[in-house]
């Protein structure tokens, strides 16, 4: 499978017209399904145009030999029936190879066709001998012949195409999951919302009543609620964030309000607008949204109890002056 892949360089043109229409050059995988399930929709390969010049449908073997060995015969320039590194190196070069913006350098280029000669020469002579190159080219006519009657038929090359096509799109699914590894999307967010919200809907009616939403709030004040915030500023904070859902005011939230609320917390956390929410984002937002909160429960406290003053002492009333003499001191006698 290697060979036949490396083996691609030696037809660099019809490489470069599949880039340039958009259709991936076919690459044999393994069993293929029946000629009755290729659906006619999926294009042909543009090898497979230029080579049934007649139209007839259909690609003989040495017709497709021919074809694919045509670049082979091009570098073998003194028609030894072989390739040497140094003829096989043109290939980094115009007009089978061109520099192309953000694309490999002629350096690196080279590099890989070094290593495409090394897995061709399998007796290690320094040659790409013609049946070293005929050979994998044979095994690929044979993956896509799955009738083995030495044609390559419309219908067994489209179920190719469809197969690598299927192929394909498995393959960007599985990096787009790569990277979306600890990411949320908004699809993500509304559906992580909707699931909160639905736990809240009793009555399953798909809409949420001011009197659902405070279960949001938790239990009454009570030995469970230790080192919580008292029931009363729970419930303000709740219905705070209630009249944020609810923008036409009608007591209850609905779910395209809560689907606009979402859409509004996305585009808050989105710092970097790639339509996607990072660990970092979240993380963000939710300190900010703590911040707001630690702002907002002072003001939601209620007052505390006004100590009732101290009745007021009557200062001491001196007492009445005696009637007789001082105490102590002597009477008069008369």
């Amino acid at each position: 499978m290697r060979r036949i892949i490396l083996l691609g360089l030696l037809v660099l043109p019809a490489i470069a017209k599949a880039q340039t229409t958009g259709q991936p050059p076919a690459q044999p995988s393994g069993q293929l399904p029946s000629q009755s399930a290729a659906p006619a929709a999926v294009p042909l390969p543009p090898w497979f145009i230029e080579i049934d010049t007649a139209k007839k449908g259909e690609v003989s073997r040495a017709d497709f030999l021919k074809y694919r060995m045509k670049s082979f015969d091009e570098l073998d320039t003194n028609k030894d029936g072989k390739v040497s590194l140094e003829e096989f190196l043109k290939l980094a070069e115009p007009p089978y190879s061109t520099d192309v913006p953000g694309g490999p350098s002629l350096e690196d280029r080279r590099n890989r066709i070094r290593a495409a000669f090394q897995n061709l020469d399998l007796d290690a002579s320094g040659f790409i001998e013609r049946g070293e190159a005929e050979a994998p080219i044979q095994g690929e006519f044979n993956q896509y012949d799955t009738d083995r009657d030495n044609k390559i038929t419309e219908p067994e090359i489209r179920a190719i195409m469809q197969r690598l096509a299927q192929r394909q799109a498995a393959e960007r699914q599985q990096v787009e999951a790569e990277r979306r590894k600890g990411l949320m999307a908004l699809n993500d967010l509304i559906d992580m919302q909707m699931r909160d919200a639905d736990k809240l809907d009793k009555n399953n009616d798909g809409k949420i009543s001011q009197q659902e939403y405070l279960l949001a709030a938790g239990p009454a004040d009570g030995p469970q609620t230790q080192g919580q915030l008292p029931y009363e500023v729970r419930k303000k904070l709740v219905m705070i964030k209630f009249q944020e859902i609810d923008t036409n005011k009608d007591g209850i939230i609905d779910r395209p309000e809560l689907t606009a609320y979402a859409l509004k917390e996305f585009l808050e956390t989105d710092l970097n607008k790639d339509r996607f929410l990072d660990q970092e984002e979240i993380k963000k937002f939710q300190e900010a949204e703590a911040t707001k909160t630690r702002d907002l429960i002072p003001k939601l406290m209620p007052a505390p109890a006004q100590p009732r003053p101290a009745p007021q002492q009557r200062a001491p009333q001196p007492a009445p002056a005696p009637s007789g003499p001082a105490p102590g001191l002597p009477q008069q006698t008369r």
